[in-house]
This record gives C-alpha cells, sequence and structure tokens, in this order.
C-alpha cells in the first residue's frame, strides 16, 4: 500500500540521517520475512504493521537469536542516549510477539528478570540485495520544523487523552446549537518563550493533538493547517465555532526552559464560551523521559474515573429516556467503575443503546465485556449462555470495527472462557499494542497469565497497571491479581498483604473475598477467615456458593490445578460447604 510503503522509507531515512548504514540484509523467520532495508516485516508478501522501535527490537533479537539479551542492552541499543522505562520496552516486545503470532511466547522468550531470548531458527538470506533509495518524506502543510523531541509529544499525548475524556464527558449535555457532537478545532498553541524561534514547539503540539484527536471515533476535527492560519491573531470562539461547524475548541500555550516543559491547555465551548476543563503540565523533562507513558494513562484515568461518576448522575434525570445511542453507550461505560453493584443497573443503558443502533461498537463491547468477565470471575448465573451472548457482541463489534483496542480485550476474554488461554493472550497483547495506555489491557494479561500459572508475568503486569494507573476505580483487580501470584508461590504471608489491600479498596467483589477467605485460613487465622466467608456469601452479588461451584479452569495445566486444589482447600478449610 502506499502509505506503508512511504511509512518505510520514512523509516530508512531516518537511520540514514542520524548517522547508521542502512543493512540490506533479509532475514528469514518460518512464514516471516524480516527486510531490514525496508523497515518492513512480512508475511506471504503481505506487510505485517510494526511501529519503527518494535521493528528495531524484533531486528535486534533476530540478528542476536539463540542468546540472551538483557533489558538493559535492549534499552540501549534501541533507545540511545533517551532514558526510558521498561514499559516501553516491553510495549514493543508485546508488539513483536502479536505481529509473529508468538501466542505461546516460543519464539521470543522471557528469561525472569534478565532479558530475552530469541529461539526461532533464523535463516539469512540475499546478502547482496541492492538498497532502495528511500522516498522523501510527504511535507506536511504547517509544519516546516523538524520532528518534535520525545519530551513535547509525550507532554502532547497526555492533554489528547485527559482533553479527550473531558470532552466525551461535556458532549453528553444537549447542546444549544446542532455542532456536530465530536467536533473540534485545536487551536494553535502559544508559545510564552520570549524567543520567536521556539514558535515551532507550539506548533507541534497543534498539530500532534490534532492527529490523534481525529483518530477517536466519529470525531470531526479541523486539519492542523487550517488551525494554523490562525496562528497569532485574535480569535472570537463563539464565531469560530458557527464558522467552522465545531462544538469544541481545544487552546493552550507552551512555555519551555531550560529543566523544564510546561503545558497549559483549556477545553471551551463554543457556543457558551465556557471553559469545560483545564489543566497545567509542569514536568521536569528528565522526570518525563522517564515518566514516558505512563503520566498519560494517570492523567486520563484520573479524569476519565471523575467524570464516568458524574455522568452516573447525570443518567437518573428526565432527560434520560431521550438520549441517544451514543449517549447510552458512552455512560454504560460507567459500570465497570460502580463494582459496588449487582445486576445490570448500568449494563442496561447498553442494551438500549442496542435497541437504537445494533451497531454501536461501544455498547457492544461494553456488553461483551460484562458477560465475560461474570464469568471469568466465577460469579455468573449461566456461564455457558454469557459466554455464548459475549462472544456473538464482540464478534459483531470486531466486524464492525477490528481496530478498536477494547473489542481485543473483551475477544481475549471470551477465548479465555472458550478454554483457549493462549489465544487470549494474543488478543490482549494487540489491545496493548493498539493503545499502550490501556490499563484493561494489563488486567487482562495479568489474569490470563493467571491461568497460564505464571505468577512472574502476573507480578509483572500488575505492577505496571497500578503505576501507570493508580487512581483507576478498578486497581483491586491488580492488587488481587499480585495476591493470587504469592498465593501460586506458596508466599502465604505476602499474598495476604494484596487479598487484605484489595478488599479494603473494594469490599464488595466477591472474588476478592473469595481469595481472602481462602490465604486467611491457609494462613492459621481460621476465625478470621469464617468472618471473611460469612461476608462473601453475605453479598448480593455472589453467584459461587460451594467448592463444587468453584469449576472454573480455563485451562488445565498441572501448575494451576495446584494452585486451583490449594485455593478449594482453604475455603474448605474457612467452612465453605462442599455443595
Amino acid at each position: 500500500m502506499p502509505k506503508q510503503a512511504g511509512s518505510r522509507a520514512c523509516w530508512a531515512l531516518l537511520l540514514g540521517k542520524i548517522g547508521n548504514p542502512v543493512s540490506t540484509a533479509r532475514y528469514k523467520i518460518g512464514e516471516f520475512t524480516l527486510d531490514v532495508s525496508r523497515g518492513c516485516l512480512r508475511r506471504d508478501g503481505i506487510d505485517v504493521p510494526l511501529r519503527p522501535k518494535s521493528f528495531a527490537l524484533l531486528e535486534y533479537l533476530i540478528t542476536h537469536a539463540g542468546r540472551l539479551v538483557t533489558k538493559d542492552e535492549l534499552l540501549s541499543k534501541i533507545w540511545p542516549n533517551v532514558i526510558v522505562t521498561e514499559d516501553s520496552l516491553t510495549r514493543c516486545i508485546s508488539e513483536a510477539r502479536a505481529a509473529l503470532g508468538d501466542t505461546e511466547q516460543t519464539a521470543i522468550k522471557t528469561v525472569s528478570k534478565r532479558g530475552y531470548l530469541f529461539a526461532e531458527p533464523v535463516t539469512r538470506i540475499d546478502d547482496n540485495a541492492v538498497v532502495q533509495p528511500a522516498a522523501e518524506p510527504t511535507p506536511v502543510v504547517g509544519n516546516v520544523f523538524q520532528r518534535p523531541p520525545r519530551t513535547i509529544l509525550l507532554m502532547a499525548l497526555g492533554v489528547v487523552l485527559v482533553a479527550a475524556s473531558v470532552w466525551y464527558a461535556a458532549i453528553r449535555e444537549p447542546p444549544v446549537t446542532e455542532h456536530p457532537r465530536l467536533s473540534l478545532i485545536v487551536l494553535p498553541f502559544a508559545n510564552l518563550n520570549a524567543d520567536p524561534a521556539q514558535d515551532y514547539l507550539g506548533d507541534i503540539v497543534t498539530s500532534e493533538l490534532t492527529t490523534a484527536l481525529s483518530r477517536l471515533r466519529g470525531a470531526t476535527v479541523i486539519a492542523a493547517s487550517s488551525a494554523l492560519t490562525l496562528k497569532g491573531k485574535p480569535v472570537d470562539i463563539k464565531q469560530l465555532g458557527a464558522d467552522l461547524n465545531v462544538r469544541y475548541a481545544l487552546e493552550g500555550s507552551v512555555l519551555r526552559s531550560e529543566g523544564s516543559v510546561r503545558i497549559n491547555a483549556r477545553l471551551i465551548d463554543t457556543q457558551t464560551v465556557k471553559t469545560r476543563w483545564s489543566d497545567r503540565f509542569d514536568v521536569n523533562r528528565g522526570d518525563l523521559l522517564r515518566a514516558q507513558d505512563e503520566i498519560v494513562t494517570r492523567l486520563a484515568s484520573m479524569l476519565h474515573g471523575e467524570l464516568i461518576q458524574a455522568d452516573t448522575g447525570r443518567r437518573t434525570t428526565a432527560h434520560a429516556p431521550n438520549l441517544d445511542a451514543d449517549d447510552l453507550a458512552m455512560q454504560c461505560e460507567a459500570a465497570p467503575y460502580r463494582l459496588d453493584r449487582a445486576g445490570l443497573p448500568g449494563y442496561e443503558l447498553c442494551e438500549r443503546a442496542l435497541a437504537i443502533d445494533p451497531d454501536n461498537v461501544r455498547a457492544l463491547v461494553q456488553l461483551a465485556m460484562f458477560y465475560g468477565m461474570r464469568v471469568s470471575r466465577v460469579q455468573s448465573p449461566d456461564s455457558a449462555g454469557d459466554l455464548e451472548r459475549a462472544n456473538g457482541l464482540v464478534s459483531r463489534a470486531l466486524e464492525i470495527d477490528p481496530g478498536y483496542y477494547a473489542a481485543h480485550c473483551a475477544k481475549a476474554t471470551v477465548l479465555e472462557g472458550q478454554h483457549r488461554v493462549t489465544n487470549g493472550v494474543a488478543e490482549a497483547e494487540r489491545c496493548l499494542a493498539l493503545n499502550p495506555t490501556y490499563a484493561g489491557a494489563y488486567r487482562n494479561l495479568a489474569l490470563l497469565h493467571f491461568f497460564l500459572a505464571h505468577p512472574e508475568q502476573i507480578l509483572e503486569y500488575a505492577d505496571r497497571g497500578i503505576h501507570l494507573s493508580p487512581r483507576d476505580p478498578q486497581t483491586s483487580t491488580f492488587l488481587l491479581m499480585k495476591g493470587w501470584a504469592y498465593m501460586m508461590l506458596e508466599q502465604d504471608e505476602e499474598g495476604l498483604v494484596w487479598f487484605r489491600r484489595a478488599a479494603a479498596a473494594s469490599p464488595q467483589l466477591p472474588t476478592i473475598l473469595a481469595g481472602l477467605t481462602s490465604e486467611l485460613a491457609l494462613t492459621g487465622r481460621d476465625a478470621e477467615a469464617r468472618t471473611t466467608l460469612a461476608q462473601y456469601l453475605a453479598l448480593e452479588s455472589t453467584r459461587t456458593r460451594t467448592i463444587a461451584q468453584w469449576d472454573y479452569l480455563p485451562d488445565d495445566n498441572a501448575a494451576f490445578m495446584k494452585f486451583h486444589l490449594r485455593f478449594k482447600s482453604g475455603l474448605r478449610k474457612a467452612g465453605m460447604p462442599e455443595r
């Protein structure tokens, strides 16, 4: 495809510019060919998409196949002269595995606490291949500067996600005019530095925000080339909204100092000229580089959670019956944040959304997640029925939009319930590759590795999820996963610490109380175990009330079976009836 070809040419051009010779080598790995000169991975002649850093990492592993490559070595080779965290490395590993279809991690093996090993046979071919000249990159109107520094891009993406969360919340109130609901212009970010040479920073932010926001489902975003014509001019926000037929304007400023970068941003309703959201990002450059994608997810998660709670109250107003499918589907997303409720109060909104629009992807995915997770948590009144429903919903969602990241995570949960856990890992990896800031992908991966009895991977994904999204209302799930991992390792005292923390965060979640009950009994705290069991059985949402009902075994590996029997022995000791 022309777009892909242009992208590969840019990678080769970039490598040439920074002084690295462009290799002409090609490598055969099973059905795949890694073409270094073109910067692409192919399978049966078809390009497999990979980001440049993920491609570089895969190339390095392949060219060093058969030996352990440490994490430090990869960090220094793939990100030279830049300080990054292991999360960037893990993201690239996930993307490389997803591209190769390495669901069982047999090609790219993790060597615990050390690094990675490429274990598949590799054949070098066409050593004398001719290097095709790289095409010049297509210039972007309004962007006459070089590619922006990683620091500014990361801060720009942070603004994107936070602003997007508020934007979604804001659109739920009826507009005064009929501007398209997801319509926006990113105004040129002002340069607050006295030096006009720093103007390019504001242009970078404007361009990157516009590009990222344009990817949102159903969004209408005015092109950066048009927005940049307003640079340095006074703008009447209300008139601008009427002229361009946009509901919101995002404006801001950039201030660069020797040790830090500050970005101010605010989202404005063009009809009322009221500020719907504003924030300031003031980060030391070094801290930002170390934080990387974490800052994006933390800010987005914090604000998104608050907006979800506000939206929950709004949906009970007299206007609720008149909401359209998109409004209902967006409000349906509130359900996972209200874990204290049994039944389907929030998810009924998804049903209503689908009654209006059977192809509303957001509603399809949210409802699939609900039914799939109810099975996964061993609290379903009809496991077979719930799983069938979830599968139908997510299959329809992926048919409509195969690139929607959350749909792949929902599919991973369905595959888990179908006893196809390794396939579920591949879907969750795909979800993470599509959206590296989505905490749900880390939850999926931690849970799937739980069923595969991989405690170290459970801890790795849980720790990363907690670090990325510490204020996520579903953080208790990560705490629970850490408890499971330590129980699996038979480090029960440590496991108990994490079960207690999970129960303190979400005392209404049955699975958490079940885990705590078993661990209390296994550590000899019999009286407290019986009390916790009574709390578990008293929950309205508890469906699994006997030892025999704890029969959910998505994978029958011996290690998980050993853990499962030990977990049930704790429940038995606490007094849970057999049948």
